[in-house]
């Protein structure tokens, strides 16, 4: 997801919020369904980062993810899986924490339990242990293993002994993606490359598939193509292949959890050691028991992940350790209290030690890890949105680089009027505002149509004529009877979608088209639907009845989610991320009205209000963390801000004096 946040904590709701020995510090929306909370406690004294998946969110999805991408590939960190999976559309990671442990023998390279990525197995493991998994329909399960594989041709069935594992004479292997993209084997035996019939992402575990036999040799080394699997023998095993030929449809039945029953289709699994929470209760001595080993009673750095008995959120948990008067760790019985106490009915412990890592929006580390570098690890878990992010403005208007009066449809507002970013928005660092000034030479009604990228086809982004087109709105200052709907090129003219009634309660809302079915008018020569292949965005009208009331429309997250369902409506966002609101003025320079100096600094400031008349002004001192720092009311405008009792670090300063509100990073040498 490409929100930024270089370690900021805008978008945010400080608070001091004490459940027992938790104090929630901070708490901030990362993406659509992702939300960031910063805990401390004070005796003994320990920083605590949760990630809230919210499984209500339709876009949002979770994912385990293999360092290189294939068994035996090197070691990578958290930061760097996220990058690697965060570079194509569909694809917007949000949020990462490292998962399983590693393997003890040989290189590290590899985790230590059961790992499913997409369906797809890592390998066969004979360590019966619990794990942590996700189904196709996004059901949350962690429960114990219990592994069996099969394959049947016509009449004839055959155990599958390992995967990705050679495992002698006799004995039936089959191989895919994560063992690289040949099967390195030796002439002498038969493979044959296999697909499933309904494509290749429909490869997933506790489930059974059917599959199309592409290719058969005894040649040796096989290529393995993406979403591809290659079955291999030799002995008897070669014997049963052997009796399978090009275009058959075999089927494999691949079973990885028997209990509980009717749990299917599962596309996403790692390992980890030991539980934490079953069925809402601390089960950390019997689970240790269960699975091997003393209770171990040493503060250590910890990750987890958890989920809540409706299953609809799952729970990212770091605890920094190993730093004396920062941070000291939990014991696994603490760690069990700790994910209780946000809400998890089950949850599981993952690789804590040096490995211990959260990485937020862009890569950047959300925790503070012991080992620097962050330490390489074989595999992550991530977050992401299956949706397809056409404007989030971190680093500035994005597509909307035109104020509202460059088009000759506006009517009704004046040339004061501007499109700029705003501190107040839906998730990450910054948000779209639309600042609509009354015309009062004319009395027509206002029609504000801001374009996306000067209404220029050639300038926007395509995406396809199917799911959803959203984005999220927010607003305090319409009139009865305000609207808002889209204009989107199709290639028999620009297509113009139902209006929506905006909401005025000043809460973020969720505004949705569906784009299958778009039932709209045209503005030229189209028909109100969408015909095309490829659509894109022309623009963002809205309209309301004439006033001399300044309107301040907040937009953020303009998202297309090629799979949604959903219907063309409105709904309300829960908003517990909500940041400081702009109260509108009569006008407000488009440009920014001040200039702060040295930046860096030794941590006094010059704060310049340059021509404006500032009387007094509030300025507010964040860290990274989201701490309020300082929040001060001085007299008089320019002068300077006095700071040098902070550490080192990257600081943020809000500053609010009538009509300037303005944000700035700074940063203390």
């Amino acid at each position: 997801m490409k929100k930024n946040f270089v370690m900021g904590m805008l978008c945010l709701v400080i608070c001091s919020a004490t459940w027992g020995q938790y104090t929630l510090d901070s708490t901030r929306r990362m993406s659509p369904g992702v939300f960031y909370k910063h805990y401390h406690t004070a005796s003994p004294i320990r920083q605590i980062h949760v990630m809230e998946i919210d499984l209500t969110e339709s876009t949002i999805n979770v994912q385990v993810v293999k360092s290189g991408g294939v068994i035996n590939a090197a070691k990578e960190t958290v930061q760097t899986m996220f990058a690697d999976h965060d570079d194509f559309r569909g694809h917007d990671v949000t949020a990462a924490i490292n998962c399983d442990f590693f393997t003890s023998q040989g290189p590290q390279y590899n985790p230590r339990h059961m790992m499913i990525g997409d369906g797809e197995l890592l390998w066969d493991t004979t360590l019966n242990r619990t794990v942590f998994g996700i189904t196709e329909n996004r059901t949350s399960f962690i429960t114990k293993l219990n592994g069996s594989y099969s394959v049947t041709a016509g009449s004839n069935n055959r155990t599958i002994n390992h995967i990705n594992r050679y495992g002698g004479t006799d004995q039936l292997i089959m191989y895919n993606r994560f063992k690289g993209s040949t099967t390195g084997t030796a002439a002498g035996g038969t493979e044959v490359r296999i697909v499933p019939v309904n494509g290749i992402g429909d490869w997933k575990a506790n489930a059974t598939i059917s599959c199309k036999v592409l290719a058969k040799s005894s040649a040796g080394n096989m290529a393995i193509d993406s979403g591809e699997a290659v079955l291999y023998g030799l002995g008897t095993a070669k014997t049963f292949l052997d009796g399978i030929n090009v275009n058959d449809v075999i089927t494999l039945n691949l079973q990885v959890i028997t209990n509980p029953s009717g749990l299917t289709n599962i596309k996403q699994l790692t390992g980890g050691w030991t539980r934490l929470v079953l069925d809402g209760a601390n089960c950390v001595t019997t689970s240790v028991a269960d699975e091997g080993g003393a209770v171990p009673t040493s503060a250590e750095p910890r990750t987890a992940i958890g989920f809540n008995q409706t299953k609809d959120k799952i729970y990212f948990t770091v605890v920094d350790g190993r730093e004396e008067g920062v941070s000291e760790g939990m014991t696994l019985d603490e760690m069990s209290a700790l994910m209780l106490y946000l809400g998890c009915y089950q949850a599981l412990n993952f690789d804590g030690g040096g490995s211990f890592t959260m990485v937020g929006n862009m890569g950047d580390l959300r925790n503070n890890p012991s080992d620097n570098p962050p330490r390489a690890i074989p595999s992550a878990l991530l977050a992401y949105l299956s949706s397809i992010t056409l404007d989030d403005f971190e680093n500035g208007v994005g597509h909307f680089n035109h104020d509202p009066t460059y088009s000759s449809t506006t009517v009704g507002v004046s040339t004061t009027s501007v499109v700029t970013t705003a501190l107040t928005c839906h998730s990450g660092y910054h948000a779209m505002i639309v600042k609509l000034y009354d015309d009062a030479a004319v009395t027509t009604a206002w029609k504000a149509r801001v374009l996306s990228g000067s209404g220029q086809i050639q300038n926007n982004r395509y995406f396809a004529n199917t799911g959803t087109f959203s984005f999220y709105l927010k607003t305090s200052t319409a009139q009865t009877g305000a609207k808002v709907r889209l204009w989107l090129d199709d290639n028999d003219g620009t297509e113009l979608s139902p209006q929506l009634t905006i909401n005025n309660d000043g809460n973020w809302h969720k505004y949705t088209w569906n784009l299958a079915n778009l039932n709209g008018t045209t503005a030229d020569t189209g028909d109100g639907q969408l015909e095309s292949a490829g659509v894109r965005l022309d623009a963002l009208e809205f309209t309301q009845p004439n006033t001399s009331t300044t309107w301040f429309i907040f937009v953020d997250d303009i998202m297309v989610d090629p799979n949604g369902t959903d219907g063309t409506g409105v709904r309300l966002v829960a908003d517990t991320a909500k940041a400081v609101a702009v109260t509108p003025a009569a006008s407000l320079p488009a440009k920014t009205p001040i200039t702060i100096y040295p930046n860096p600094g030794n941590g006094i400031f010059n704060l310049d209000f340059k021509q404006y008349a500032v009387t007094s002004f509030n300025l507010q001192v964040l860290d990274r963390f989201g701490r309020k720092l300082l929040d001060k009311k001085y007299q008089g405008g320019s002068q300077s801000i006095n700071l040098p009792h902070l550490p080192a670090g990257l600081y943020f300063m809000y500053v609010t004096a009538g009509q300037i509100n303005e944000t700035f990073k700074i940063v203390i040498k």
